[in-house]
């Protein structure tokens, strides 16, 4: 019986002391809320304005220094008249300014634009999607704002050398895999927020890291904010701000922060894709998936399949991978080749990397992908999360030869070339094909954009002329030729 009793003793005071422990901590966290909320001015919403930079993800954006691609995220696209707003109380965010928009298809010609992001009332509940919501809960009021009203926790880590006080805390919403997602806040020992954090499902970066970073804090008169702002995601530099002038508790914050006239914003689609398959040879397909198609090109060696390109969805790529095994039954797809790491020539890679084949991509690339798509995928549900496999890439430098003897592939690597440093076509010496993913030619009788004008002369540099058909991953509405893209550039 006496046994029992100092069982149940131990018992009650392990619980005891884990529920202190974890009281304690919450109240440590609430303290710590409260004391960096007070820092910052107590503040009910703000405003701040000087200028930015940002990108298209996975891409490089207009740039008044360069419009050619030098590698990923570099140039940044330039945002004057930079202004952000922030009301804590509805919530909502919105931040605005002046840009620069780039041509489609490759083009480089440029235009003013203009930059506009928010997040709604509707978007910041926390029962909603973290991706719509998540870039108001990154900024220091934000975060603040979420730790104190879901449970945040606090402890104590190192960050670059650095040691902070960290508080976390997770929005209800859930990942579609069923994880949480969680936010970090990284406070200084003035209560500073320096550092805020978290993850979301990313197609090709996985659980990607996105971490903003606020610096050089300043008193704008009673009130503090941070003069530099940095966003990466992934690891990579996605958006940047110099603040240079700040206001707080604006009067008319409602009126800087209207309702939108139309509310999200979808992809559509998600019906069956319907694949028409073009026979180009023996074990040679062109497959199509109709307006709007991104085309890929399958063709059969010995004992494997290589797939060129693997862009628009999942849902497409995987009805091409069935097609595939269709049409060349019994053998495995071994190779994928990417003609660019652009996000819409991306977006099917992780189904066919399921299937265990191993991306060819430019030397400039090979980085990108095998950091993206080796980040670990807990918060994603697709192929790729379902059945993980180590990603191998080879990487194209100028020129690389896939051959068994009978059936060869060429590679090679279009540069200098605008739009990215990391181009590639393919060459299919048997049928004369080039196949390529953004070089679109303008209507008969137009003349090739400045995109479309690279390729030629680096097509005769490399010796790559002895082609007939020329298709695009962008399916043109009929069929395109040599003869066809000589004529935009005036040959």
């Amino acid at each position: 019986m006496l046994k029992n009793k100092n069982i149940l003793a131990t018992i009650c005071l392990s619980f005891g002391l884990s529920f202190l422990s974890a009281s304690a901590m919450a109240q440590n966290a609430e303290t710590l809320i409260a004391d960096a909320r007070a820092v910052l001015g107590n503040i009910r919403s703000i405003t701040y304005s000087g200028s930015a930079r940002n990108v298209a993800f996975q891409q490089c954006g207009a740039s008044a220094v360069s419009l050619i691609c030098n590698d990923t995220h570099n140039p940044m696209r330039p945002i004057t008249d930079y202004v952000s707003v922030i009301d804590l109380g509805a919530p909502a965010m919105r931040h605005t300014g002046a840009t620069m928009n780039i041509g489609s298809g490759g083009s480089t010609a440029v235009s003013a634009g203009t930059f506009f992001q928010q997040v709604t009332s509707e978007q910041a509940d926390l029962s909603e999607s973290w991706a719509n919501s998540l870039e108001l809960y990154i900024t220091p009021w934000g975060f603040l704002k979420g730790a104190a009203e879901n449970g945040a926790t606090s402890n104590r880590r190192t960050l670059n050398g650095n040691s902070y006080r960290v508080l976390s805390w997770s929005p209800e919403v859930k990942a579609p895999s069923g994880a949480s997602y969680v936010v970090n806040g990284y406070l200084n020992d003035d209560n500073l927020v320096e550092h805020v954090e978290t993850w979301v499902g990313d197609n090709i970066m996985g659980d990607m890291h996105i971490l903003a970073s606020y610096d050089g804090w300043r008193d704008f008169g009673g009130f503090l904010a941070p003069t530099q702002i940095s966003q990466t995601r992934g690891g990579w530099p996605f958006f940047e701000v110099d603040i240079t002038a700040a206001d707080a508790n604006m009067r008319n914050v409602a009126s800087m922060l209207p309702a939108p006239e139309s509310s999200g914003r979808g992809f559509g689609g998600g019906g069956p894709v319907n694949v028409t398959p073009e026979r180009l040879g023996d074990g040679f397909y062109r497959l199509n998936s109709g307006p709007g198609s991104y085309d890929s090109l399958i063709v059969e060696f010995e004992d494997h399949i290589m797939m060129l390109e693997a862009g628009a969805s999942h849902a497409v790529i995987a009805a091409y991978i069935e097609e595939a095994k269709r049409l060349i039954p019994g053998k495995p797809i071994r190779y994928i080749m990417n003609t660019h790491p652009h996000s819409d020539h991306t977006a099917g890679l992780p189904v066919v990397v399921a299937e265990g084949a191993t991306i060819i991509t430019q030397a400039n690339n090979q980085e990108f992908f095998e950091r993206a798509l080796n980040t670990p995928r807990t918060l994603l549900d697709d192929a790729l999360a379902r059945n993980p496999q180590k990603v191998w890439v080879e990487a194209v430098d100028t020129k690389a030869v896939y051959t068994d003897g009978n059936r060869t592939v060429e590679m090679y690597h279009i540069y200098p070339a605008p739009h990215s440093n990391g181009l590639m076509v393919a060459y299919i010496p048997r049928e004369k094909v080039l196949f390529q993913g953004d070089f679109s030619l303008p209507a008969p009788g137009g003349v090739g954009n400045d995109h479309v004008q690279a390729l030629v002369p680096a097509l005769e540099k490399l010796g790559v002329t002895d082609f007939e058909r020329y298709i695009n991953v962008h399916a043109s509405a009929e069929p395109q030729t040599k003869a066809m893209l000589w004529d935009a550039v005036g040959k």
